[in-house]
């Protein structure tokens, strides 16, 4: 099978997840290849899991760290971007994976598993979707299984830890941060460009890859939805929203 993998750029919060949405699209529709993407944020942002409460976030502190905020396709907890943190999306049908999400889950968190490995890290993987080092959260991920059979699941990789506005933010002490959550920088004076390179390798390992672009259609399908659908947090007509906390501190989905 081909995959196309698209190099890392930034962009804005709304824009990030409208892009996942619109590539899910594409690669359901058989326009594009599965695909694999990394991508950083151009601020500081928070999502938030598809039908979780905005209250659990500190609206007042986002808006005095100019923090973006918005809403997942996928559901779980709320999640801290930092700037430098490195964040993935894995598009492809769930076939791929043996009909089975918990495989999905295996498989492509292994690729940050080994690239911490790579850094003489040694990290776990819990609760199906949460990556572990000493005891501490270092990755959260989460997937939806979509229909015509695609499977999407986006994720974080913590480069370092901004001890100043994620507590604030997602309305925890900076203590809990300190004792729950871990990054890269913590273990390993790795570069940016060094860690990027080693998940690029590790995601695309034993696959034909071919380096690709968004397409035309899913640009303009993106900016559509960012403006439409990712540009509120507002959740469709009668969702029931749940507290869920924040994704580094609570363990699972």
């Amino acid at each position: 099978m081909q995959w196309r993998l698209i190099k890392q750029q930034a962009y804005s919060a709304p824009m990030n997840m409208a892009i996942d949405h619109a590539i899910y699209e594409s690669v359901a529709n058989g326009r594009e290849q599965p695909t694999i993407r990394f991508y950083k944020w151009q601020n500081n942002s928070v999502s938030i899991g598809a039908y979780q409460n905005p209250k659990d976030i500190n609206f007042d502190a986002c808006k005095k760290h100019s923090i973006d905020v918005v809403r997942r396709m996928t559901g779980g907890r709320a999640v801290f971007h930092d700037k430098r943190d490195f964040t993935y999306s894995v598009i492809a049908p769930i076939r791929v994976f043996g009909y089975s999400i918990k495989n999905a889950y295996t498989e492509i968190c292994q690729c940050i598993i080994k690239t911490l490995s790579d850094f003489g890290i040694k990290s776990s993987l819990e609760n199906k979707n949460d990556i572990i080092v000493d005891g501490k959260k270092i990755s959260g991920n989460a997937s939806k299984a979509m229909e015509k059979g695609v499977y999407l699941q986006h994720g974080t990789l913590i480069y370092d830890i901004n001890y100043e506005a994620m507590p604030i933010v997602l309305n925890v002490s900076e203590e809990l941060v300190r004792e729950k959550v871990t990054s890269l920088l913590q273990y390993s004076k790795v570069s940016q460009q060094k860690a990027y390179e080693s998940l690029r390798n590790n995601f695309t390992a034993n696959k034909q890859v071919k380096i690709g672009e968004l397409s035309k259609y899913e640009l303009m399908r993106a900016e559509d939805l960012a403006n439409a659908k990712y540009n509120t947090i507002t959740p469709p007509a009668d969702t029931l929203l749940k507290n869920k906390g924040a994704c580094y501190i609570e363990r699972g989905g």
